[in-house]
């Protein structure tokens, strides 16, 4: 049975083409008819189309069935009666697609169809009037945006985790455009209130709706810069405030805790054994994440070339004004060089790397190590129950991204200045630093004002009491090994 026979029905006393049920497009002579692209399409076939080689600005939309394997119809896609799914073909200036109907009713389908031909505004016309019209400007289709912006995402060499969520976000936009009736194919139908309903519909954390507001709006500005659209629909609607998370980094005594527990985690009962392998590795990728400030992911794949002699180890290059870029290291306690250095490898490690075997995904190596340290904060809460469990006997939060804070909050407390904490946390400004360490600055400046007083006593003059705010913290203490506990 030949697609002719189903989608097609010709007047050759009139010159009309009848598309499908209750619908006519007035197209071209009968002589023109010749110029039909007809294909022979089996039952369930993805491809089903008519394509006009004259025209590219027809309109037509055609329910069919798709028949189950077990119809006694299914040689047949017009059986209206049978209750299989119903299926909409569109064709519009020169391109085709097949849609579900989402319904079994043949009504029901043929409601939804009369909806989308009411959106093309189809105006009956005649031949000569149709072919002296220029091509219809359809404009660029919201997945063909979507692929681009992707494409420019992998180009700019974004985290494979980072170009995942952009994805995810725009595999929502389209399947939600998709749904609607009639469907949103074009970015430029994309309008504000259209994206708001969308937005509405959203669940979840305050965060992760903020993060997917923010992903959209670059994706709408991308969009802007190509000149698809005339503004950004995403940016005229308000997003929601993440939630922010306190910062919470290890005290001293807790990561001295977290070292020792080390040394208990890979042994059997209560035996306490430092050397074997993993007892290593793992105390060795703890004090890398404390004394470089580095994520658990750049640790876990940081390579030994960026470890210097001078134990300085390198970062990544930061851009500076009137230049191109300049390299930014940090300096770790000599101690922490040589035990990183001396570090050993396990069964699949990769030569050129401390930890990583070269081959797995930076996330799969981040899980793995969530599971060591996972090991080790139950072992610590064993063995040091004052220190992980609160008075509630609840346990106190206890993360990887945790020895990140302890970095930056030490350094700051010790009087480095923010800036200088921003550039070696690779934060790309100092506001973002300010955010999360706030309380932390605000506590060395009560520290600062305490030595003012102290400093104005010892002159003879009168100060005010010092508040109750003020920082009592003790100095830290001394290890063995030289460097601050």
């Amino acid at each position: 049975m030949t697609l002719a026979s189903h989608f097609f029905a010709q007047n050759r006393a009139s010159g009309e083409l009848l598309f499908g049920a209750n619908f006519r497009v007035v197209l071209v002579s009968a002589r023109e008819l010749e110029g039909f692209e007809m294909l022979d399409v089996s039952q369930g076939d993805e491809s089903l189309r008519a394509h006009n080689l004259h025209e590219e600005n027809s309109k037509t939309v055609t329910v069919y069935s798709r028949h189950k394997p077990g119809c006694a119809n299914k040689g047949n896609p017009y059986w209206r009666r049978c209750r299989c799914t119903k299926y909409l073909y569109i064709y519009k200036n020169g391109a085709s697609r097949q849609i579900s109907a989402r319904t079994r009713s043949w009504e029901k389908a043929e409601q939804k169809a009369q909806k989308i031909r009411e959106s093309f505004e189809l105006v009956k016309q005649s031949p000569r009037e149709l072919r002296s019209q220029p091509p219809a400007q359809t404009g660029v289709e919201i997945r063909h945006a979507a692929e681009d912006f992707l494409k420019e995402i992998a180009r700019l060499n974004r985290e494979e985790a980072t170009r995942k969520k952009y994805k995810l976000t725009l595999d929502r936009l389209s399947n939600w455009c998709a749904a609607q009736t009639p469907p949103v194919f074009l970015l430029a139908e994309l309008d504000v209130p259209t994206l708001r309903r969308w937005i509405l519909s959203w669940t979840g954390a305050p965060t992760t709706r903020h993060n997917q507001h923010q992903r959209l709006i670059a994706f709408f500005y991308f969009c802007l810069g190509q000149g698809w659209i005339k503004e950004n629909p995403a940016k005229k609607i308000k997003n929601v405030p993440a939630d922010q998370d306190e910062t919470l980094p290890f005290t001293r005594e807790q990561f001295e805790a977290l070292l020792e527990a080390t040394f208990y985690y890979d042994g059997r009962g209560s035996e306490r054994n430092g050397a074997t392998t993993n007892s290593r590795r793992a105390r060795a990728y703890l004090k890398l994440l404390r004394w470089s400030g580095l994520r658990a992911g750049d640790a876990a794949c940081l390579p030994k070339s960026k470890l210097r002699d001078d134990d300085s180890l390198f970062l990544y290059q930061a851009k500076v004004k009137g230049k191109s870029s300049a390299p930014v290291y940090v300096l770790l306690p000599p101690d922490v060089a040589d035990e990183l250095r001396d570090v050993p490898p396990n069964s699949v490690t990769h030569p050129d790397y401390f930890f990583w075997s070269g081959r797995s995904k930076r996330k799969s190596e981040v899980s793995s190590w969530e599971r060591v340290f996972g090991k080790v904060v139950r072992k610590a809460q064993e063995k040091f129950p004052k220190l992980f469990i609160d008075a509630g006997g609840q346990a106190k939060p206890a993360h990887l991204h945790m020895l990140r804070d302890t970095f930056a909050v030490e350094y700051l407390l010790a009087g480095m200045p923010l800036e200088e904490v921003s550039r070696l946390l690779g934060h790309s400004s100092v506001v973002i630093t300010q955010k999360h360490y706030a309380p932390w600055v605000l506590q060395r400046q009560q520290r600062l004002a305490a030595s003012q007083r102290a400093a104005w006593a010892a002159m003879g003059m009168r100060a005010a009491p010092m508040s109750k705010e003020s920082d009592q913290r003790p100095a830290p203490k001394r290890t063995a090994l030289g460097h601050p506990s």
